[in-house]
């Protein structure tokens, strides 16, 4: 009997396959379900699990996944996290300490399936805007969590990626992946090496102020704001070593999008004096605009690397978008989002 790759079958197929295996993987993770609803389906496939009176998570690597020994740094570092009351995150669940992510290999899927599992946080996730207090408390959970990471020690075994210049613009999908090649012009990818040298000339040195442990990814999608009023994080999966200034991007990039131009100045001052009303900002606070094309090209591989039918529905609009403010920043050296945040007040 011939077995179709997993990436050559319908959609639909491909969360009939995932949906049973989610079974499997919640048996192993020692929780009975009762229900469960896909959440999310990009590399990842993400549920909500429902069991009883208890709401989980449960968070399979479906394509370019991490390792289950990256995995586990992950979990361990939320559990400090959580530990040390330094932010609210999801506490991660297992069967056993030395079961903490569960592998599990079908024929013609791309990769075993690495999965891992979390309480879910209550609240409302993916705020469009936050009011001046809000973003402040945002400024404050960005901050602690930078505080966190600089006194964290790092675990012999510990296993992530980092998020420097040469992994996001030498190794990442949009100069490496074929697919990549195909989706972009000539001119595109010759505007690409010019930013990639644009930014590699102004990047500051990895000194213990500038780089360490980060999340990554700290967009507004992956943030719950609780019923208590808190600001939570979640969605560790591509926590690494990298520059902060590069998580304050990440902020600042993802509400520069989804609240309105005037509001932005606001947002962006609140969250800075929630920020320093724990510590400083890094020194290359100045280089915000080199941060913020850093972080548009992780999104920029993200697009072109994938075959993923959802991340086609509106990564193709993005992608150009991102490629026409690049246009920009070289003519200009600015970035929108860009403010001197070091003097906002």
């Amino acid at each position: 009997m011939t077995i179709l790759p997993f990436e050559k079958l319908t959609r639909a197929t491909q969360r009939k396959k995932l949906r049973s295996l989610a079974f499997d993987c919640l048996e192993y993770h020692g929780v009975i379900a009762g229900d469960i609803r896909l959440l999310q389906f990009e590399d990842n496939a993400v549920y909500l699990v429902e069991a009883g009176d208890a709401r989980y998570v449960l968070r399979m690597s479906v394509r370019d996944g991490r390792s289950p020994q990256e995995q586990c740094s992950e979990l361990e570092w939320m559990e400090s996290l959580i530990a040390e009351k330094a932010i609210i995150a999801p506490k991660p669940v297992y069967a056993r300490p030395d079961r903490k992510v569960s592998v599990h290999a079908r024929p013609g899927w791309p990769e075993a399936v690495t999965t891992a599992m979390f309480e879910w946080i209550p609240g409302k996730v993916s705020p469009g805007s936050l009011n001046g207090r809000m973003a402040e408390e945002l400024g404050r959970v960005t901050a602690k969590l930078h505080e966190h990471a600089m006194n964290y020690r790092l675990p012999a075994d510990f296993s992530r990626p980092e998020w420097g210049h040469a992994e996001i613009f030498d190794h990442g999908a949009a100069a490496l992946s074929p697919l990549a090649r195909e989706r972009l012009s000539a001119e595109e990818q010759a505007l690409l090496a010019q930013v990639r040298e644009a930014v590699r000339d102004r990047l500051p040195e990895r000194t213990a102020a500038e780089w360490g442990l980060i999340h990554a990814d700290l967009h507004r999608g992956n943030l719950v704001v609780t019923p208590e009023g808190d600001v939570a994080v979640i969605d560790f999966d591509d926590c690494g070593l990298g520059y902060y200034m590069l998580d304050v991007a990440t902020v600042l990039s993802s509400f520069l999008r989804s609240c309105k131009a005037a509001d932005y100045p606001e947002f962006a001052a609140s969250y800075s004096r929630g920020y320093r009303s724990v510590r400083d900002f890094p020194p290359s606070v100045g280089l915000l605009n080199e941060f913020l094309v850093m972080r548009d090209t992780i999104i920029l591989n993200f697009i072109l690397g994938s075959a993923n039918q959802a991340v086609m529905e509106w990564g193709p609009a993005r992608a150009k978008g991102i490629l026409g403010l690049m246009r920009d920043y070289l003519n200009t050296g600015r970035y929108p989002g860009y403010l001197n945040l070091a003097h906002i007040s």
